[in-house]
């Protein structure tokens, strides 16, 4: 049942069918061209036997017309013969055996009872008026048929070869694209059962197959990120609004219980602004993921949205006790949404601002299609890359600093909306605890 089922599975292969397909069609072209190769070599045949017939025929009435009929030799073989019947009604060789006389080349066939059993099957004969009297020439032609014969079976026997090798290439090449197809089927199912670390792993190469289950594979890791994510997003947006949700419900209770304190108010508001401020980043990254901003591109120069942020940036962080350099080389023009890319540079200078201590120094580079920040604060592990690009995602796991972990990830949403590369590698790799930060905006 098992062996049935795959022969019924190989047969749904499309690389069988089409293979059965072409071998029917290449059948079909070899049976065409055997069958006009044996015409013209029949017809090449043919005009090569006449050629020759005639070629004997005047040899023969030369000898005649210089010796005479009696003096010349008539010869009667299994492939050939000479004869003659001259103007008195002497017949020399197998003429008086002939049923047709009249001049000209033609195919008969002479029969065994008239002719006996040397010049017996079909022959091409030349009939022609020479010496005074009536020559004939002919040469068998069963020869002729062998050779056609054996040409024939040399096509079939080919045509049959090739119908086998090709069926049973395809049958191979059916059987292994089965077996890539049901791997590929396999970890779909898997998947489709909520097991998404499931991998096809196809191995090296670059055929169709290994391209399409790298594609899949691929897939399946950024579901499998996203699901992760979706489901750190929920607890972290769980976490995050329940402390000021928690103070907010305590300042409401001291209001209630003083029934007029401006500062418990003003606590107040300033723990329901942050609540809004968190749900409007969350708004703002959910509809720059929707693509729609893609519409206000324009072009754009990466110095001068470099030299619009330092100087917004630029008194803001001397304040802050860090130092601000802005280093602009040769750049190319770019294309994108300005107000976002401005903000996308603002959020990196910000979340340095946060984390650098006040000794650190920030760099703005604008070179090339990219925009690159680097500090010299405390850097990031390096395996954690990519965790800092996640909403809502957090290095300080206790969570009572201020912020809610959107910055970064609304830094990575822009990239991502301008089809750019967000490069991350430390700034400092050699300092033994201040590694720095470098994170690079590379425009396509």
């Amino acid at each position: 049942m098992k062996l049935l089922n795959q022969i019924r599975a190989l047969m749904q292969m499309s690389v069988l069918r089409q293979t059965v397909q072409l071998t029917l069609v290449f059948l079909v072209i070899v049976a065409f061209a055997g069958f006009v190769s044996i015409l013209f070599i029949d017809r090449e045949i043919n005009a090569r036997i006449d050629a020759e017939l005639e070629t004997r025929l005047a040899d023969v009435a030369g000898r005649i017309a210089a010796i005479g009929p009696d003096n010349a030799l008539f010869y009667e073989t299994e492939d050939r013969f000479v004869a003659f019947q001259g103007p008195g009604g002497a017949t020399y060789g197998a003429l008086a055996k002939l049923t047709e006389n009249r001049p000209g080349l033609r195919t008969i066939k002479l029969g065994r009872k008239v002719v006996g059993e040397d010049l017996d099957g079909i022959w091409r004969v030349y009939i022609a008026q020479a010496a005074g009297g009536t020559l004939a020439v002919g040469t068998n032609l069963d020869d002729r048929d062998d050779y056609l014969e054996v040409l024939i079976n040399i096509f079939a026997v080919s045509g049959g070869l090739t119908l086998v090798a090709m069926l049973g290439i395809g049958g191979l090449l059916g059987w292994r694209a089965q077996r890539r197809l049901s791997a590929i089927s396999g970890v779909l199912d898997k998947v489709a059962a909520g097991d998404l670390t499931a991998r096809i792993e196809p191995g090296s190469g670059s055929d169709d197959f290994i391209r399409l289950s790298r594609s899949i594979d691929q897939t399946t890791s950024q579901l499998e990120i996203l699901l992760r994510q979706t489901r750190n997003l929920t607890a972290n947006i769980a976490h995050d609004l329940k402390t000021p949700l928690t103070r907010l419900r305590g300042q409401l209770e001291m209001i209630e219980a003083t029934a007029a304190d401006e500062d418990a108010i003003s606590v107040a508001m300033e723990q329901t602004d942050e609540i809004i401020d968190l749900f409007e980043a969350l708004l703002r990254i959910a509809k720059l993921e929707s693509g729609e901003h893609r519409q206000r591109f324009e072009t754009l120069s990466p110095a001068r949205l470099a030299e619009e942020t330092a100087d917004i940036y630029r008194a803001v962080i001397e304040d802050s006790g860090r130092s601000f350099d802005l280093v602009v080389q040769e750049t190319q023009a770019i294309s994108g949404d300005r107000r976002l890319i401005l903000q996308a540079v603002a959020n990196l200078i910000e979340n340095s601002l946060k984390h650098a201590p006040e000794s650190a120094r920030l760099t703005l580079i604008a070179r090339g299609k990219s925009l690159v920040l680097a500090d010299t604060g405390p850097g990031i592990p390096e395996h954690l890359y990519g965790r800092v690009l996640e909403p809502m995602y957090r290095l300080e796991e206790s969570r009572t600093t201020p912020g809610a972990g959107l910055g970064l990830a609304l830094v990575k949403t822009i990239t991502n909306l301008h089809r750019a590369e967000l490069l991350m590698a430390s700034s400092q790799p050699d300092a033994p605890e201040r590694k720095g930060l470098r994170i690079e905006i590379r425009f396509p």
